[in-house]
C-alpha cells in the first residue's frame, strides 16, 4: 500500500491485492460495497483504464498468454484524518461510533449478495472450526484460562439460531485501527478487505470487543456503542442475548489467530500487543 500525490496535490492510495487470497468476485464486491457506500466516509476506489476500478499486474518475464497475474491493483481517494487507535474519548463519541455502524450495516444490506461466496478465517460462522484448529497449539492450562471449548460450544448455538435472520455483507473487521477521526471531527472506516456474507450483529459485536479491548477493558464503553447503534437499528431480544458470547468469542479468535501469527513468525506489532 502507498500513498500517492500528484502533482496538483491530490492524494491517493495505491492497494495491491494478492490473487491467491482476493479472487476478482471478491474484489468486485468489495469495490461494488464502497461504491454504495458514498454517503459516508469510506475509501473511495478511482476509475483506472477503460473507466475499470481495478487493473491487473502480470509478471512480464513469462510473454504470451500464460503471464501470470501476480496482483491488482485498485487505487482509492485518500481518506484524511487519524485512526482511532487507544485515544480516549466521551460518551457521546461513543454512540456516535455505534450510530455510524449501524447506518453503514443498513446500507451494506442493500447490495445483492446472493452470489457471493467466501471463506474466510475470521468469518464468525466458521470460527468454532478455527478454534477447534487453534487450540491443538495452545498450552493446556492456556486453554484452561481461556476456556476455549466454552466459547466453541457458545458460537455453535449462535449459528444455530441465528438461522432465522437474513444474511447480508459485513465488514467484519470494526478495530479501533479502521476507525478513522476526520479533522473537523466526523467518523469514518476504512479496510472492507474483510467483507463477508454474514449477520448484522456481529460487527456490533466486535466493534464492542474491540473499543472495550482499547479502552483498557472500560465496559461502559460497548454500552454507549450499543445505545448509539440502538438508536438505528432495533435488535431483538434473542440478538442482544448473543451479543455477550459473540465479543467474547472476538476476543478469543482474536487471540488464537494472533498466537498462530506470533509462531510463525508473521506477526506485525499490533497482533504483538
Amino acid at each position: 500500500m502507498f500513498l500517492v500525490t500528484t502533482d496538483e496535490k491530490e492524494r491517493y492510495i495505491a492497494k495491491y491485492y494478492n490473487p491467491q487470497f482476493t479472487t476478482i468476485p471478491i474484489l468486485s464486491k468489495i469495490l461494488e460495497v464502497l461504491v454504495h457506500l458514498k454517503k459516508f466516509n469510506v475509501p473511495r476506489p478511482v476509475e483506472q483504464f477503460n473507466s475499470n476500478m481495478l487493473s491487473t499486474i502480470k509478471d512480464r518475464s513469462k510473454s504470451g498468454p500464460s503471464e501470470e497475474i501476480v496482483a491488482y491493483l485498485v487505487l482509492y481517494r485518500y481518506l484524511p484524518g487519524k485512526s482511532l487507535g487507544s485515544d480516549n474519548k466521551e460518551p457521546p463519541f461513543w454512540r456516535k461510533l455505534g450510530k455510524m455502524v449501524a447506518e453503514i450495516s443498513v446500507a451494506m444490506a442493500e447490495v445483492k449478495c446472493d452470489d457471493y461466496v467466501r471463506h474466510h478465517p475470521w468469518d464468525p460462522l466458521e470460527a468454532h472450526k478455527t478454534l477447534e484448529e487453534a487450540k491443538q497449539h495452545f498450552p493446556r492450562d492456556e486453554i484452561k484460562n481461556v476456556n476455549v471449548d466454552s466459547v466453541i460450544q457458545s458460537l455453535k448455538t449462535i449459528e444455530n439460531e441465528l438461522r432465522e435472520y437474513p444474511r447480508q455483507l459485513v465488514h467484519t473487521d470494526v478495530n479501533e485501527y479502521n476507525i478513522i477521526v476526520t479533522e473537523d471531527g466526523e467518523l469514518g472506516i476504512i479496510d472492507f478487505n474483510d467483507t463477508i456474507l454474514s449477520y448484522r450483529i456481529f460487527d456490533l459485536g466486535h466493534c464492542i470487543a474491540y473499543m472495550t479491548e482499547a479502552q483498557q477493558s472500560d465496559l461502559m464503553v460497548g454500552r454507549y456503542v450499543l445505545e448509539g447503534y440502538s438508536s438505528v437499528i432495533k435488535l431483538s431480544d434473542k440478538e442482544l442475548s448473543m451479543l455477550y458470547d459473540i465479543v467474547i468469542a472476538r476476543f478469543t479468535l482474536s487471540i488464537s489467530l494472533g498466537r498462530e501469527q506470533v509462531n510463525a513468525g508473521a506477526a506485525n506489532d499490533y497482533v504483538k500487543k
